[in-house]
């Protein structure tokens, strides 16, 4: 079956060319939307492998890959990533360390055609440097020109040399062989001059990477990915990304829901190669719970004191901009802002809180604020009056967008699941498996226990409702008639049949009818349940053994009393 999901077209089932199995597949050459970026499969095959797949051009289902295989090349292209970073900062390091290289150039030479004799302006002359060349002694042996460069020589020096080596050449009766290897020796020391001049615009170049400050041109948002880099590399504060409050590592896409775990987990990667993953962020996120210098033992609790210390000890250097990130102090409970000490249960709500200090889309109307453009014209529909309704054709129903008709239709007619999992090609009819496939299959941790006493949810929700109902006593529906208050209006709704005597709950196989949904549950395990109570003066049997005691005192109390008394 061909589907199309928000990431591209799925074929379920289909043949998968990379590993021969039949799952749920995409299409090679297709782009396809992964965590934000775009990516086609096909031109991964070549960027890291070098291999060229055929019949891209065939029919669809002759072109597909399974997501497990998606997943392999996606770990092959970062492993790939990762090795020609390490071989960048090698090369980097040595070119660091040759820095009293000095320049050549080459002058072209020029052969005299009405006379045999070779001058010296046929040598390659290098400034301040002695060209030395050495010869063998038998001209049948495979000839080399050495070239020795030595640092304090004078160009007329290197021209008198060049001139005896000539004449000595002359007398042994190697022209011939001079002229047969004059060439290669050209093209080689062509090479090496090519080679070296890239060398020195490249150090150069890293010498003015090195000092931001003579960069003039520089954008903004150039400079507060320097500056974070260099604290995230040369500290241990910990950048991360999120979704709602989940937290996720920024390297490999963990997801976490203790921040320790998260900052553990963290150090496992080369804080180096933060640059490259944090390059396409909108919003960069560090949580700044430690932030030590790794370039040495101090122990730093400030942001503004790290910042200082790498500057003025290890001298570092860092722009001078405002607003560089979004800066945590991560922890289970109790969130803080760390601009104005407000606190907070959920990181949601404190992410959502920061906007008011950092965000730079305000609404005219109330002056929310929203760190996207696209956030704030979202909230901005809710200030106008919107008419239109998108109805479904099947029932008549009524949508407030063309989304919600489509999960509508989707879920209530076509039976279609619509939960798709975020690191697979799984869909799923209710959030609440998709949760669950999430912890069982790629083993996301998901247990939030309670401070306040030994229960252990799976959820945030859970965990939020058991501690505003139990422990903070949050019961906003009151009895209009008594004084109870309850945490749920449908539980305040139950309850006023206590003062109505209405019984809304009716069984359907007798005809019982009780005020409380609860009590309705109790009397149907009468219906299906085994009924394990019996009664040793009749035949009659119960499920519960309240509702044999009741027995005893409504039918046999006569013969208890007696039985009492004898």
């Amino acid at each position: 079956m061909n589907a199309v999901n928000k990431k591209g077209p799925i074929y379920d089932p289909g043949l998968c060319r990379c590993c021969g199995a039949t799952k749920r597949c995409r299409l090679l050459n297709h782009e396809y939307d992964f965590m934000g970026q775009k990516e086609i499969y096909s031109d991964m095959f070549v960027d890291c492998f070098g291999l060229l797949l055929s019949h891209l051009d065939s029919e669809p289902l002759d072109r597909l890959i399974c997501a497990t295989c998606v997943l392999r090349l996606r770990e092959a292209t970062s492993f790939r990533q990762q090795v020609l970073r390490c071989e960048e900062q090698l090369l980097q390091a040595r070119l660091d360390s040759q820095q009293d290289v000095t320049d050549i150039q080459i002058i072209d030479v020029k052969t005299e055609e009405t006379h045999p004799e070779v001058s010296a302006e046929e040598f390659p002359v290098c400034n301040n440097s002695d060209a030395d060349l050495d010869y063998d002694d038998d001209p049948q042996e495979n000839m080399s020109i050495k070239v020795k460069l030595k640092k304090s020589a004078k160009p007329k020096k290197a021209l008198k040399r060049a001139k005896n080596k000539t004449s000595k050449l002359k007398k042994k009766g190697l022209e011939s062989v001079f002229e047969n290897d004059k060439e290669e020796m050209l093209e080689s020391l062509a090479k090496m001059s090519e080679r070296l001049q890239k060398m020195r615009e490249q150090n150069d170049y890293d010498e003015v990477k090195e000092k931001p400050a003579k960069l003039k041109t520089i954008s903004n948002e150039n400079k507060i990915l320097f500056n974070a880099s260099q604290i995230v590399i040369n500290s241990y504060a910990c950048p991360f990304d999120s979704s709602f409050s989940d937290y996720y590592c920024l390297y490999c896409r963990k997801v976490f829901t203790d921040p320790s775990m998260l900052r553990e987990h963290t150090l496992t990667h080369d804080p180096r190669t933060y640059k490259s993953f944090a390059v396409n962020k909108k919003q960069l996120q560090i949580d700044i719970h430690r932030i030590d210098c790794r370039l040495c033992s101090k122990s730093i609790d400030d942001l503004d004191s790290f910042k200082d210390h790498i500057t003025s000890v290890h001298g570092k250097n860092l722009y001078e901009v405002s607003n560089e990130f979004l800066k945590f102090r991560l922890t289970v409970n109790n969130l803080s802002c760390l601009e104005c000490k407000s606190t907070f249960s959920f990181f949601h709500a404190l992410k959502k809180h920061m906007a008011e200090h950092f965000g730079t889309w305000v609404c005219d109307v109330c002056g929310a604020h929203y760190f996207e453009e696209r956030m704030l014209v979202l909230h901005q529909k809710s200030h106008q009056r919107i008419d239109e309704n998108y109805p479904c054709k099947e029932c008549g129903k009524n949508f407030k967008s063309k989304h919600s008709r489509y999960l509508h239709i989707a879920r209530a007619h076509k039976k279609e699941p619509t939960y798709q999992c975020y690191k697979c090609d799984e869909v799923f009819f209710s959030y609440s498996l998709r949760y669950r496939h999430m912890i069982e299959v790629h083993e996301e941790q998901r247990l939030f226990p309670c401070e306040n006493c030994d229960r252990t949810y799976d959820s945030r929700k859970s965990l939020r409702e058991h501690n505003r109902r139990f422990h903070l006593k949050i019961l906003k529906h009151q009895c209009a008639m008594c004084d109870k208050r309850f945490y749920l209006p449908s539980r305040l709704k139950e309850h006023m049949a206590v003062h109505t005597g209405e019984r809304n709950f009716r069984c359907e196989y007798c005809g019982k009818s009780y005020p409380r949904l609860r009590g309705l549950k109790v009397h149907m395990q009468s219906h299906s349940a085994e009924k394990k109570f019996k009664c040793v003066l009749c035949n009659a049997s119960f499920t519960q053994n309240v509702h044999l005691r009741n027995h005893m005192k409504r039918q046999h109390q006569s013969l208890v009393d007696e039985s009492f008394h004898d």
